[in-house]
Parts: structure tokens; sequence; C-alpha cells
């Protein structure tokens, strides 16, 4: 099993937050994206998932006092968001050097024990 260093998954997650901070239309948002639990309107809301996910994982949130294990939870299901959200054009990521393809493999990389600052 690689060893993972917290530091470099906490350094991944800027990247999700702007990116699914973008994606959502949070201008009718009641509660400023703070997930309510008890609100039925967060409850039915289309962005629900995402707005969970910043909620855990905004800058407010001590990443630190997280175990290695729920930060790489977490960093998988921004990868998910992420890979949902390319173009077909990016079948060959080997290639690609966009923002989001570089960030893909940043995380690829963290996840198999390398660190980011080598």
């Amino acid at each position: 099993m690689p060893k993972i260093i917290k530091a470099d998954l906490i350094q991944l997650f800027d990247f999700p937050r702007m990116r699914i901070l973008q994606s959502m239309e949070v201008a009718h948002c009641p509660h400023a994206v703070f997930f309510n639990a008890a609100d039925e309107q967060c409850i039915t809301c289309h962005q629900g998932e995402e707005c969970v996910w910043i909620n855990h994982n905004d800058e407010m949130v001590a990443m630190e006092q997280k175990s290695v294990n729920d930060l790489t939870q977490q960093l998988l299901v921004a990868v998910d968001f992420v890979d949902s959200s390319l173009s077909p054009h990016h079948l060959s990521r080997r290639n690609c050097q966009c923002e989001n393809c570089v960030w893909l493999a940043k995380v690829q990389l963290v996840l198999q024990g390398d660190s980011l600052s080598k």
C-alpha cells in the first residue's frame, strides 16, 4: 500500500472546490450553499451532492484534522465530478494538458504515493 502524504492530499482540494462552485447555481440558494439536512428544499435540490461536498471540504474546514482515508475518499468524489465533466475528446488524457487533466494526473500520482513536491 502506498504511503500517501496528507499535505499533498490537502493541496489537491483547491481545484475541485473551484470547479464545483463554478458549476453550481447558487443565486437562489436560501442557505448560501450551506447544506441544511432539515430543509426540504436542500434535500430535493439537484445540487445536493455538490453542496454537501463543498460543506465538508471548503476552506473553512480544518482539513489537517481529517484522516488520510477520509481525505482520500472525499478526493475520489471530486475526481468523479471532474471526470464526469470532461468532454469526449479527453479520452486520450496522456497528451491533454488542460487544467482538468493535469489535476487528475496529480491526484493519480499522490494516490500512488508520489509527492507533489518532487
